[in-house]
């Protein structure tokens, strides 16, 4: 089961569950909605790096003194996964005979930030257990998911408002929790607008370098030059302006692709962007090509290859952008 399903609905209380994913706010968050569920139970926490499957096995054979059952948080369960070139995975297949058998009262909770498919063990725990995907939400249902948390935070967003939220912070929902907190107070009891995130919300670092490359798309090397060493200027890396290029120009991939299914409505309708950035990236985006993005990825990871091995940034930089808009 996904992560969002699950918060919207976890169900009767299970016997077994694995939480797993990298988005530990999405594990932390479905381990206290099963630990709600059991009001009766006490919660004990177990470090997996610390804790043998046979120490869980006497935890989930002990009562408790005072209380009914309880909630038996194991973290890192990681731990009990093969070391590379293992000849074994007796940890993990003792595991899985472990939640296979416990039936209840208590609840055994594992919580794994990297969960690996491939071995038995890891098949018969998902195959007995209620398994959680606390992975990364598709693009689609960050909003969604920025517009449950400022329900949980006591306010809402007025239309376009969680679009935009996604479209200045990305993925990144743990600032997200940040950027609610702040909202929800500078809306004072209101339904945060879009001109409240215009306003509180600062760009992700990936979308301040979208004028470069714009002015170097567009062949104005002057400008594109002079925004170059401003960003020099305020400290920035080349390899950290090269990594943000890298990920525009793969979003410009994608709208050229949203652009041949359906024009400039597909774009918009599928690329999420800043209000005041969405109009250079339809245009750019429709006159994308995939030899463009091939020219530029090649040219960006020469000169990333360059920074790291010492060359002189603010040259390196410049030859760059010569490069790029030649390529344009």
């Amino acid at each position: 089961m996904d992560f969002l399903s699950f918060d919207k609905q976890p169900g009767a209380l299970r016997p077994s569950y694995v939480l797993a994913g990298d988005q530990g706010a999405f594990r932390r968050r479905a381990a206290e909605k099963i630990a709600a569920q059991a009001l009766d139970a006490d919660v004990l926490r177990l470090d997996a790096g610390e804790a043998s499957v046979g120490r869980i096995s006497e935890e989930l054979h002990t009562r408790s003194l005072f209380s009914k059952r309880k909630v038996l948080l194991v973290r890192g369960t990681e731990a009990y996964f093969p070391r590379p070139n293992a000849k074994g995975a007796e940890k993990l297949d003792a595991l899985a005979e472990l939640v296979a058998a416990h039936k209840g009262p208590d609840v055994l909770i594992l919580d794994c930030g990297k969960w690996d498919k491939r071995y038995r063990g890891s098949k018969a725990i998902e195959k007995a257990a209620e398994f959680v995907d606390c992975g990364p939400l598709p693009d689609r249902d960050v909003p969604k998911w920025f517009e449950r948390r400022a329900k949980d935070l006591g306010t809402t967003f007025a239309g376009g408002a969680a679009d935009e939220l996604f479209a200045r912070i990305g993925n990144d929902l743990s600032r997200g929790e940040s950027e609610l907190e702040k909202l929800r107070t500078y809306a004072a009891g209101r339904a945060i607008a879009v001109e409240d995130v215009r306003t509180m919300v600062e760009l992700e670092r990936s979308y301040v370098i979208w004028d470069l490359l714009d002015a170097v798309a567009a062949g104005d090397t002057r400008s594109a030059l002079k925004m170059l060493r401003g960003h020099f200027r305020d400290g920035e890396r080349l390899v950290a302006l090269v990594a943000m290029l890298l990920w525009n120009v793969r979003r410009l991939a994608q709208g050229y692709r949203a652009f041949r299914k359906g024009g400039p409505s597909e774009i918009r309708a599928r690329i999420r962007m800043p209000w005041d950035k969405i109009d250079g990236f339809v245009k750019l985006a429709s006159a994308w090509t995939p030899s463009k993005s091939r020219a530029w990825l090649r040219l960006l990871l020469e000169a990333d290859l360059d920074a790291k091995s010492g060359g002189e940034e603010e040259l390196t930089g410049e030859v760059l952008v010569l490069k790029l808009s030649r390529a344009s």
